[in-house]
């Protein structure tokens, strides 16, 4: 509908926000500063519905990945990247609360780490836990990324989790940002989402997971978290809608794999799906949550037949300058 920049299905998805979170977190969207409404889409006093809140999703990422459903992708790369003499520094840009950060700075005690993140209240956070952990090898700081000039081949390791798809002009900011400042040899980790720009899933993935959802989740685990409604389809996202709510989500991430791909040597690439679960699970995911594996268990079925044929949403990927 109007090419994409708003559907029926974001006044559905409004009315869901304003039930879940409140009218004031609707209002925090009608802010003229796009960073504001960027800010307040991390809001951490919220319980999300999401695939990621999943313990079996987790560790079949976990196994994808390092090979152990128990072994998450921090103690795989402290293993399998970190144990040069010459690595010695690590940034992380959109580090958000830091955990990822901190699991790396309590393996890798001759690593030191450096995360930035454009939220103050994120950074306070991260910046207390390393102080619980009496951590002396990392710290965090706010600061607007754009606004960063690292030294030339100063930086041994980059690390996205979940934020590079927020970096706008993807292609520059990578050319002219993180390859100059990459030392010899050095790498870029992403654990990202890399599929259309603003979430803008074709009609073939939508049908698909609507198949899913109606055919595969039952009645009482399409019940939508703390409402009394049911999920009957999975929701289009529309270009408008997604500006409004946080102008930086997935704002160039299609241009994430190709970009990367030309300028560095890709040294590792894991498929993480997401293509399907994501939509389908979305405001139901809670359902999930160790109980109805079985019904989960075929939609991971279902994502596989998918993926044969599609490139996938999530991936996990390591990149080295040439």
């Amino acid at each position: 509908m109007l090419n994409n920049w708003i559907f029926i299905d974001d006044f559905k998805e409004l009315w869901i926000k304003i039930n879940q979170r409140g009218t004031k977190f609707i209002l925090s969207k009608f802010n003229f500063l796009g960073y504001k409404r960027t800010i307040s889409s991390f809001s951490t006093n919220f319980q999300h519905a999401n695939w990621w809140i999943i313990p079996l999703l987790k560790e079949r990422h976990n196994l994808l990945i390092t090979g152990d459903k128990s072994k998450g992708y921090e103690e795989y790369i402290s293993e399998k990247y970190f144990n040069s003499p010459n690595g010695k520094l690590l940034i992380s840009l959109g580090c958000g609360a830091g955990n990822h950060e901190i699991k790396l700075a309590e393996l890798n005690k001759d690593l030191q780490i450096i995360g930035y993140d454009i939220s103050e209240k994120l950074i306070d956070q991260a910046n207390r836990k390393i102080i619980e952990r009496a951590l002396t090898n990392i710290k965090f700081l706010t600061m607007d990324v754009y606004k960063i000039d690292f030294e030339k081949e100063s930086i041994d390791y980059f690390l996205f989790n979940a934020s590079l798809h927020h970096f706008k002009n993807i292609r520059l900011f990578i050319e002219k940002k993180l390859k100059p400042s990459l030392s010899e040899f050095g790498l870029i980790i992403i654990n990202e989402y890399v599929g259309p720009n603003r979430m803008n899933f074709s009609n073939d993935q939508i049908e698909f997971c609507n198949r899913c959802l109606k055919k595969h989740v039952s009645l009482e685990n399409r019940k939508i978290l703390g409402l009394d409604t049911y999920k009957d389809q999975c929701y289009r996202l529309g270009k408008l809608r997604m500006y409004v709510s946080d102008p930086s989500e997935c704002v160039d991430s299609e241009s994430i794999l190709p970009v990367l791909r030309n300028e560095f040597r890709e040294t590792e690439y894991v498929s993480l799906g997401g293509n399907i679960l994501m939509p389908t699970l979305k405001h139901i995911a809670h359902h999930f949550v160790n109980r109805n594996e079985s019904e989960l268990l075929t939609l991971i079925d279902l994502e596989k037949d998918y993926l044969k044929n599609h490139s996938s949403d999530f991936v996990f990927a390591v990149y080295q300058k040439r």
